[in-house]
């Protein structure tokens, strides 16, 4: 509507100029005319004075000139004639009225009209006639018409033409807002609350304006461009459900493919008890053991059975596919876990593994399948960049950012490897990007765990140095306390 207003008020302004340039116009070419005919008539006047005049002058003398032209301005109206001498001295009774200079153009045998105006504010009209009656002084006939008829009609002109103005402008001015508001602020507030909708997300409810105007046609394409936005979204969504599919497949393999890694560690992990249990049950089938000493090994079997049973657990959940779930947990004990469900494979690997820094509660929000999944990848990195062993520290610290003002938790990864040279840093996190040997890697684990936790608002940063190790360190915003 604030467009509509715009318009409506432009057009009146438009409308009020036109009209104000009409009538000072107007004005100005009737006053023009009104003193050509007033000179019209004192030019006439003059031509039939002038040789009536001259010839009585010269036949009858100065004074029944005089007197003829007192008979004609008694019976003239508006127009007054008298004799002057064009070089008379100011306070000569027959001096012009006009100032002598002005009236050299007269001397010289010419017509001409001057305007005066008096302090009083009473104007005239003044004429003057050439006439030849004496060689060494120039005479001429001065009529004088008032200005009063002149003031009269400009003022009328004026009047007259302000009410047709006034009255122009209110028929136009009410016509513009009945057509303005109809037929372009109505549809504008249409078009717009469309719009806004479309801006919230509510594509529904097309929008039909009448007519075949540009409205209307504006109100056709925003119909179809909320179809095609509809469709649009429809089919992102359903490439964005087969994309978190794929990506949730893709993130189960890397499990699985860690799972197998796992296997061989798990393995002789299981290999002890599983000795235990067998040379027990040995023992207690040949029936050669008192019954105190049968309690005893039937109680090692069920140690060594819930050791097993504890070790396939954490492997089964490690490797089970399962639906993304936040809850609050202590990141440490998901890291402890991590350790613990690694520690075979790195002491087949003969390396330790083993926890450093402060023992502290570090609550967070995450999916703790999918963080554990984030520092088993890290972990296994680190293992296969030391081929000969060594030591991994793993870690965890409270971290502040300065720049968004928020408290994070810091879990680093720490070994002793070969490091990672710097033009490989860069794209570590891509999607296939590998450095080991063709068939050991898929290039997919740290590109998994980034997107990971991305999700988590947090990221990961990465130090490495040739031969000394690389550090991992992956950073989680901490739950605040309600």
């Amino acid at each position: 509507m604030k467009l509509a207003a715009k318009l409506i008020y432009i057009l009146v302004l438009g409308i009020i100029t036109v009209l104000a340039f009409n009538g000072y116009f107007t004005v100005r070419h009737d006053i023009e005319i009104f003193k050509t005919d007033m000179k019209q008539n004192a030019h006439l006047l003059g031509r039939a004075m002038k040789g009536s005049v001259t010839n009585v002058w010269l036949t009858s003398g100065q004074k029944r000139a005089l007197k003829l032209i007192s008979e004609v301005n008694e019976s003239a109206q508006r127009l007054y004639i008298r004799f002057v001498w064009l070089n008379a001295s100011p306070d000569d009774p027959y001096s012009p009225r006009i100032p002598r200079e002005k009236l050299n153009i007269v001397i010289q045998g010419q017509e001409v009209s001057f305007n005066k105006r008096y302090k009083d504010g009473t104007g005239y009209l003044y004429t003057y006639v050439p006439i030849k009656i004496d060689l060494n002084r120039p005479g001429a006939l001065e009529i004088s018409q008032s200005l009063f008829r002149l003031d009269e009609y400009a003022h009328n002109a004026v009047v007259r033409i302000l009410v047709m103005s006034v009255t122009l402008l209110l028929l136009s001015g009410v016509a513009v807002l009945l057509l303005g508001f109809g037929m372009i602020g109505r549809p504008l507030h249409s078009l717009v609350g469309k719009i806004r909708r479309i801006g919230e997300g509510d594509l529904s409810e097309p929008l039909h304006l009448q007519g075949s105007g540009e409205f209307s046609e504006l109100a056709t394409a925003l119909n179809t461009m909320c179809e095609q936005i509809n469709d649009a979204q429809g089919k992102v969504r359903k490439e964005t459900t087969a994309r978190i599919a794929a990506i949730e497949q893709l993130r189960h393999a890397d499990r699985l493919k860690t799972v197998g890694g796992l296997a061989s560690g798990i393995a002789h992990e299981l290999g002890t008890p599983l000795n235990v249990v067998s040379g027990r049950a040995a023992l207690i089938a040949s029936g050669n053991l008192p019954e105190t000493e049968v309690v005893e090994s039937a109680t090692i079997i069920k140690t060594q059975s819930e050791r097993m049973t504890a070790i396939i657990r954490h492997l089964l959940n490690f490797a089970r596919r399962h639906s993304p779930k936040k809850t609050i947990v202590d990141l440490q004990q998901v890291m402890l876990q991590t350790i613990n469900l690694m520690a075979p494979l790195a002491e087949k690997q003969k390396t330790r593994l083993c926890f450093a820094g402060e023992d502290i509660t570090a609550m967070v929000k995450v999916d703790s399948g999918q963080i554990q999944q984030v520092l088993t990848n890290l972990i296994v990195n680190a293992l296969q960049s030391m081929p000969d062993g060594g030591k991994i520290e793993v870690g965890i610290r409270p971290e502040g950012n300065k720049d968004s003002g928020k408290e994070y938790f810091c879990v680093y990864i720490l070994d002793e490897g070969v490091g990672i040279q710097e033009k490989n840093m860069q794209h570590l996190f891509e999607p296939f990007f590998t450095t080991k040997e063709t068939g050991k890697g898929t290039g997919l684990g740290l590109s998994i765990a980034y997107d990971i936790i991305q999700e988590h608002g947090g990221w990961i940063e990465v130090k490495s140095t040739l031969g000394a190790g690389s550090c991992f360190s992956v950073y989680l915003p901490r739950e605040v306390e309600q």
